[in-house]
């Protein structure tokens, strides 16, 4: 058992990144849980009983997250126990266990229908529970990386996402009972949650990166921009799965699986994109704010052209449903950014973000399974579609714009890092620092650029061009931020690398670094 738990920690220290693939395993267990590919039978004709499990996971999910924010020390202690992650793990599996034995071939031919439904739900409340738990840990772990990590790491998630989705569709189909889910299938479904939470409990044997005690833990240091993206977030997931749901509860089975096959292929490329886009550019050209604009503008077109294309109207809501993956991953990312820069518990901002996400989701989908055909009838399904489009385009351009988005990275302390800023580090930078220390504490790279100017006797403006280089800007991205020519930036770099006494930009950055970690 001892060289058991060597082996891991070993294995932890060797990948640092492997706690924080706890997030893949989760979102693998919530995708293959919605697609229906592990745990339904034969006998199912359309998806609602799919619809039941996803509402009822999803909506007890999302309780538990933002109820988290009411008792923020407790949670934050108890999120960090091993123990709490392997129980919560085993939670959900149980749940996904509870929902296959309320299978057509198990139990159900032996028990009234009332407390078949009855154990369903609780099932899929099990499930939900657990998750809940597990994604606040999954919070945590990626606030306490450089945005640049973030991005790879999330990207990697979705790529475990997709791994764990093929294995399934992919492996044998004998099933225990003819007729019922594969073996593959179940142990997927009932085993994934247990994986997420295995791998979330490592994050204690990993030293790269404890979670830092003196996060902000008052509502009150969230800024107002969180709260009107908390809006978005919440009315654009209940768009996008009511449109899903609604197309969801009426296809069949097979082509619910077909979309979800397409979803799958689509968002392996993603992931792959993101990933070379995070590694191989600059931080310049990671930008957040288009991102969002442009997921909205094509979530608002698909959600308009829905009337228009009838026979294609499962494959579209599929479409739909990719833009949810973008929009979630794009959220995510964003959350982990504010923990990182803001220094806020990640308890507080993911609660909040991720839990009306999934909050959301859950209302959205009970509405399109339930309500929406009402809608239609009383006031046509191409106008109900058409406001639901139009809502979602004032939520991205109105409520919270790309220039909320901006507003809502903005340092509270003159010389504080901004995003763009943090992004401009290179990974090896960050992992380096990020493993070592933990995330820039505010104001300590403000102090070291003042320190060094101080020291070295710069003037004004060649400290404000020290601080754009530190930052890893180029000349010409300098001379944008600064307002001043190109020339005049390389003239006083010249005078900063002789007065530093330092001959490359990779010098001046490790100067820079050791100052700060020296705080």
């Amino acid at each position: 058992m001892a060289e058991t738990g060597n082996f891991i920690a070993r294995l932890v220290r060797a990948w640092p990144a492997l706690p924080s693939m706890a997030w893949g395993a989760w979102l693998a267990a919530v995708y293959i849980a919605s697609s229906g590919t592990a745990w339904l039978s034969d006998t199912e004709m359309n998806g609602e009983n799919l619809s039941s499990l996803f509402i009822a996971a999803n909506l007890v999910a999302g309780a538990v997250m933002l109820a988290a924010t009411f008792a923020v020390p407790t949670v934050r202690v108890r999120l960090e126990r091993p123990t709490a992650m392997l129980a919560a793990g085993l939670l959900s599996t149980m749940g996904a266990l509870l929902v296959i034995l309320i299978g057509p071939y198990y139990l159900t031919p032996f028990l009234p229908y009332d407390l078949v439904r009855l154990l369903f739900l609780a099932g899929g409340v099990l499930f939900g529970g657990g998750l809940g738990a597990i994604a606040l840990r999954c919070g945590q772990l990626y606030g306490t990386l450089p945005p640049r990590q973030v991005i790879v790491y999330a990207a990697f998630s979705q790529l475990v996402v997709a791994a764990s989705f093929f294995i399934v569709v992919g492996a044998p189909s004998w099933a225990p009972v003819p007729g019922g889910p594969s073996l593959a299938g179940i142990a997927a479904f009932v085993g994934l949650p247990m994986v997420a939470g295995g791998l979330a409990s490592l994050a204690r044997l990993s030293e790269a990166r404890p979670v830092p005690e003196d996060y902000e833990t008052s509502r009150g240091a969230l800024p107002k921009s969180f709260w009107k993206l908390l809006a978005v977030v919440f009315v654009f997931s209940c768009i996008v799965s009511t449109v899903y749901g609604s197309a969801v509860a009426v296809s069949p089975i097979g082509t619910t699986l077909d979309g979800s096959r397409l979803v799958m292929l689509l968002r392996m490329l993603l992931a792959l994109g993101l990933a070379a886009v995070a590694v191989g550019t600059v931080g310049d050209k990671l930008n957040f704010g288009k991102t969002y604009s442009v997921v909205m503008v094509a979530s608002v077109a698909l959600v308009a052209c829905l009337p228009l294309v009838t026979v294609l109207q499962t494959v579209l809501a599929q479409i739909v449903s990719l833009a949810s993956v973008v929009f979630e991953l794009f959220l995510w990312c964003t959350l982990a950014f504010i923990v990182y820069q803001r220094r806020i518990s990640p308890v507080i901002v993911f609660g909040y973000g991720y839990g009306a996400y999934l909050l959301g989701s859950g209302v959205g989908w009970l509405f399109g399974v339930r309500a929406l055909d009402s809608l239609f009838v009383a006031i046509g399904g191409p106008f109900a579609y058409m406001v639901m489009a139009i809502i979602v385009l004032a939520c991205a351009f109105i409520i919270f714009s790309e220039r909320e988005f901006d507003r809502l990275f903005a340092p509270e302390e003159e010389g504080a890092p901004t995003l763009d800023e943090l992004l401009m580090r290179e990974l090896a930078t960050e992992s380096a620092e990020g493993g070592a220390e933990g995330p820039v504490r505010k104001g300590r790279f403000a102090a070291a650029i003042g320190e060094l100017a101080e020291a070295h006797q710069l003037s004004p403006r060649e400290t404000d061009v020290l601080r754009c280089l530190a930052m890893g800007y180029n000349s010409s991205t300098t001379a944008s931020k600064l307002s001043i020519s190109w020339n005049t930036v390389r003239t006083h770099t010249r005078n900063i690398y002789g007065k530093l006494g330092v001959h490359s930009h990779q010098e001046l950055i490790r100067l820079v670094d050791e100052a700060t970690a020296g705080e």
